[in-house]
């Protein structure tokens, strides 16, 4: 029997690879080490313990389906629904309890009781009249 002159085979890593492999196991050293220090350190900010954070002063969006409507708020006049985009806005309302009517001609007036939380900068309500 003859035999046939084969390479012998290697169990090497051919030598072109080696740097990579290198440089591999590098990268996955350094993002193992960037995972580990993001974990153990917190750096947001502390969470307020307690209700949330009550804002001062509220603007208070009123839409409805009549446009010239008058606003009043706790009977005292305070704006006009807007002919464009049939709405209204009372700024700088303080966190509490407010009564908000429209009247308008022709038009039953309406009051709905509106609670201004403080938890957002505004606040939508939306009244609709009624035609006599």
């Amino acid at each position: 029997m003859q035999q046939q002159n084969q390479p012998a085979k290697s169990d090497k890593v051919p030598q072109g690879f080696l740097p990579w492999i290198v440089l591999g196991i590098g990268l996955l050293i350094v993002l193992v080490g960037i995972i580990v220090n993001s974990t153990l350190k917190d750096k947001s900010p502390p969470r307020p313990v307690g209700p949330a954070a009550r804002i001062p002063k509220v603007n208070l969006i009123i839409r409805s389906n009549v446009s010239g409507a008058e606003v009043y708020l706790n009977d005292q006049q305070k704006a006009v629904v807007s002919d464009i985009h049939h709405k209204a806005t009372l700024f700088n309302l303080a966190p509490k309890t407010y009564q908000i009517t429209l009247k308008k001609q022709g038009y039953t007036d309406r009051t709905e009781t509106v609670e201004i939380t403080g938890q957002t900068i505004s606040q939508i309500v939306e009244i609709y009249l009624r035609p006599r």
